[in-house]
């Protein structure tokens, strides 16, 4: 564990860095899709075929 008091730092390469920030990226946007997957109604799906012709 780190001492608050204490300063650090880290080094990355601009790619590693990136790549940290599209992980956590990609992480919150689960977190999201998993919020929305608990309180989905089963009565307002959409069959897929439904849902292709919307989009097409």
């Amino acid at each position: 564990m780190s001492d608050q008091s204490k300063q650090e730092a880290i080094t990355l390469s601009a790619k590693a860095y990136r790549a940290l920030l599209d992980e956590l990226e990609d992480l919150r946007i689960e977190r999201v899709a998993c919020d929305r997957i608990a309180t989905v109604h089963t009565s307002k799906l959409l069959p897929i075929e439904a849902m292709r012709a919307r989009f097409r």
